[in-house]
């Protein structure tokens, strides 16, 4: 897959802030309670931010696949939030990981951010297409400008391309202070606990991919992305061969950076303790095989592991942890305009105060 093929067109949308400890569920919890959060006048209040956070929660919601956009009927210029069916397996109360504990979310939201169709052209360049182990912010940002001036998009201002590959370094990776950058905005971005890119012990300035196994990397959020992927590529595939799964753009391997030992170990792992799921290796090439399509082989990937934490195992239809389904609008909501039009009381009311 090529980054036209796999990105939206879309850059600095983040208002330079890379997403913070709490965002993500503060912002699921607030679009859940009403889908126009994001327009209202107090929406600062109620999400305890500055307004330039408000539109930076909501695209980080959207780009990590809990919210997805919808028309508001009652007002074309606008849109609303609502809440994905993997958003609300994984967040809602009493959802598989309501509070973010487990490190398996933080790896799910990081596959769902960068992989197909994603809003971060830039990161899905950084991590499928840029070949360099170590690097500096000047060698991704040049590599990032060349990649995108290659496609037909319109093409955005250089500048919006640098402030992604700030953001996208400041939110894996911590750096020395710069400018009136503040020590809150360099240390508190939860990305940074997948130890996936990191500063080279060759220069202050120079970073590296950490290729390989990670200490909060689990065999389950291997296997959900290699489902996922076969799910989304693929409709309906029943095997992948284990070179696809690491080595394809776009794939497991390239977003989490994985070598083949790795992925191979984690599809050992759910192919002993998840019903349906196997390793065959013909002609000497290893492939994941499956007795089902994907979606169910990955909600059941998942209910073994929240299980083994002590989570209740929810009851969740097929398809809303991984492929097309689970990017849908969850089916907990109720029709959009119903939603719109119950949204529109609250505005009429007091402040509701900080919910910080």
């Amino acid at each position: 897959m090529s980054l036209e093929q796999s990105a939206i067109p879309t850059f600095a949308n983040h208002q330079t802030f890379h997403p913070r400890f709490g965002w993500i569920k503060k912002g699921f919890d607030a679009a859940t309670e009403d889908p126009d959060v994001f327009n209202r006048a107090d929406a600062p209040v109620i999400l305890g931010v500055g307004k330039n956070m408000v539109e930076a929660i909501r695209f980080w919601c959207i780009a990590t696949g809990v919210l997805q956009r919808q028309p508001n009927p009652d007002r074309p210029r606008m849109s609303i939030a609502v809440p994905t069916q993997l958003g609300q397996a994984l967040l809602a109360d009493g959802g598989l990981d309501p509070f973010m504990e487990d490190a398996t979310t933080l790896w799910i939201l990081h596959w769902r951010a960068l992989s197909a169709p994603t809003l971060l052209p830039v990161w899905w360049s950084a991590f499928n297409d840029f070949t360099a182990l170590e690097f500096t912010e000047a060698e991704l940002l040049h590599f990032c400008i060349d990649e995108v001036a290659n496609t037909t998009w319109s093409q955005p201002n250089p500048s919006s391309i640098r402030k992604d590959v700030d953001c996208l370094l400041r939110m894996y990776t911590s750096r020395d202070t710069r400018g009136r950058q503040t020590l809150d905005e360099l240390l508190d971005s939860p990305f940074r606990e997948l130890g996936i890119i990191s500063p080279s012990p060759s220069g202050t300035d120079a970073y590296r991919f950490v290729r390989g196994a990670k200490p909060s990397l689990t065999p389950v959020a291997v296997t959900y992305a290699c489902l996922d992927y076969m799910a989304m590529t693929e409709p309906g595939a029943r095997t992948a061969s284990l070179t696809r799964l690491t080595a394809d753009p776009g794939s497991p391997g390239r977003i989490l950076k994985l070598t083949e030992d790795v992925v191979l170990t984690a599809l050992e792992w759910a192919a002993d303790v998840v019903v349906g799921v196997g390793l065959a290796s013909p002609s000497g090439t290893a492939q994941f095989v499956l007795d089902d399509v994907p979606e169910l082989a990955a909600l059941a990937a998942m209910q073994v592991h929240h299980q083994a934490r002590g989570r209740n195992v929810l009851d969740l239809p097929a398809g809303s942890l991984a492929g097309p389904g689970a990017r849908l609008a969850s089916t907990a909501q109720v029709a959009v305009r119903d939603v719109a039009m119950a949204a529109s009381a609250p505005r009429k009311r007091a402040n509701r105060g900080s919910a910080a």
